[in-house]
């Protein structure tokens, strides 16, 4: 085999594996997928599962689509505050929907449930117990990769908005 066509070769091996990439993403941003990492985290703790919320999702995917030129951005921005708990996500290198949920339950080990507070005495246990709280029923979500990085934002909207409210707890430990 030459090494002209050896090279042509390798290029197509890397043009085919860099447009498999985004597929495996966008495989795991799906409502299931969403949903099984929040109620698998849920049933953890004992809290009944949350049910998918096409209407969050679209207003999800308003918010994420408003960031796309600089996905950094959409954390100054608390314009959905005051009507759902939201969790967002930024990453780079890009991962899916569900390893930004998966990041987020991983705060449960910063979370002490007897002082229902973060155990470093900073915010970073809030994504996780926004993700099991009790009253919240309805999840919608959305991502999109970033235009200005190598990255992508999603973001997770919760419905009614109690995940983050102080001195309640997210669950009853029975």
């Amino acid at each position: 085999m030459g090494m002209k066509k050896m090279l042509k070769i390798i290029w197509i091996l890397i043009i085919n594996f860099v447009n498999v990439v985004p597929l495996l993403l966008l495989a795991q941003n799906s409502p299931k997928d969403y949903l099984k990492a929040h109620n698998n985290a849920r049933a953890e703790v004992g809290v009944k599962p949350l049910n998918w919320d096409p209407q969050l999702e679209l207003h999800a995917r308003l918010f994420v689509e408003k960031y796309m030129a600089d996905c950094k951005k959409a954390f100054l921005d608390a314009s959905l505050a005051n009507k759902y708990g939201q969790n967002s996500a930024y990453s780079a290198p890009p991962q899916s929907g569900a390893e930004a949920v998966a990041r987020w339950v991983k705060h449960k080990h910063n979370y002490d449930y007897k002082s229902n507070s973060c155990i470093d005495g900073t915010l970073n246990c809030l994504c996780y117990t926004q993700v099991v709280w009790n009253s919240t029923n309805l999840l919608g979500c959305a991502s999109v990769e970033c235009q200005n990085y190598e990255a992508t934002l999603a973001t997770c909207l919760y419905y009614p908005p109690q995940g983050k409210i102080p001195n309640q707890r997210p669950y009853k430990i029975h």
